[in-house]
This record gives structure tokens, C-alpha cells and sequence, in this order.
């Protein structure tokens, strides 16, 4: 092993000029390198700083747009909410229409019945009139037109649904 070592020292002392100028290159590199690297540090550090203040804008932004998220989740709830209530009066405004048509059905089957009634007693009643106004002033055709007059109220009576008397 000692011969390795001398070989070494010899190395060394016949290189020495390059081995000084080897360590100067890599001092130098060392240096600039150690620069460059602070510069870098430096330029992250910035953009680090940078980001967290975009973080915290985007953190206010998200909770503001969490709070106009609660506040339009409200206001849908409520727009719901009428929206159910209005079914449900429109449901019974239905409901009601539905009775008054059947109603307007009802009467209007009703009258249509009722419609021929009235036409009928309109003449029985227009020929008792008549009969009654001749027989007031003594005139001879009063018989007749009371015995027409009796037809028709007659089949009047038996429109309405009564028996003729007997």
C-alpha cells in the first residue's frame, strides 16, 4: 500500500498545475452555480408568494360564489314552493270548474226540458186570458176558444209530469 501512496503524491506533484487550475474550474462552476441557484430560489420563492395570493383571491371568490350558491338554492326553494302552491290552487280552480260545468250541464238540460214547459203554459194561460176577456164583454167565441184553451193546458199538465184532472 505504500507504494500506492507514493505513486499519488507523484501524480499529484507532476499534475499539479492542472489538478490547481481543475479546482479553480470547479470553485468558479461551484460559485456560479451556487448564484444561479439563489437566483432560481429566489424566482420561485416570488412565484410561490405569487400563487398563494391567487389561492387566497380564488378562496374569496369561493366563498362568494358559495354564499350567491346558498342564496339561489333558496330562492329555487321558494319558487318551488309557490310553484307546488299554484298546482294545488290550480288543481282545485279545476275541480271547481269542473262542478259549475257539470252544473251548467244540469241546467241547461234542465231548461231545455223546462223551455217547452213554459211555451206550453204560455198558451194555455194566453188562451184562458183571451176566453176570460171575450167572456167579459158577453162575446160568443169565449166557449170555443176556452175549450181550445183546455187542450193546450192539458198538455201542458201533462208536460210538467201531472195527470189531467179527472
Amino acid at each position: 500500500m505504500p507504494t500506492l501512496v507514493r505513486r499519488f503524491v507523484a501524480f499529484v506533484r507532476e499534475h499539479r498545475r492542472v489538478i490547481i487550475a481543475a479546482s479553480a474550474v470547479v470553485l468558479v462552476v461551484g460559485l456560479a452555480l451556487s448564484a444561479a441557484l439563489r437566483n432560481v430560489a429566489g424566482n420561485t420563492r416570488t412565484d410561490v408568494s405569487q400563487t398563494r395570493d391567487r389561492v387566497a383571491t380564488a378562496r374569496v371568490a369561493l366563498g362568494s360564489t358559495r354564499g350567491d350558491l346558498t342564496s339561489a338554492r333558496g330562492q329555487e326553494a321558494s319558487a318551488t314552493a309557490q310553484r307546488d302552491e299554484m298546482r294545488r290552487q290550480l288543481t282545485q280552480l279545476q275541480q271547481q270548474l269542473q262542478a259549475t260545468q257539470q252544473q251548467l250541464v244540469a241546467t241547461s238540460q234542465v231548461i231545455a226540458l223546462q223551455g217547452p214547459q213554459i211555451e206550453l203554459l204560455g198558451q194555455c194561460l194566453n188562451g184562458v186570458s183571451s176566453a176570460l176577456n171575450q167572456s167579459s164583454v158577453a162575446d160568443i167565441g169565449a166557449i170555443p176558444n176556452l175549450q181550445a184553451a183546455q187542450l193546450v193546458c192539458a198538455q201542458a199538465q201533462n208536460a210538467l209530469g201531472g195527470a189531467p184532472p179527472g
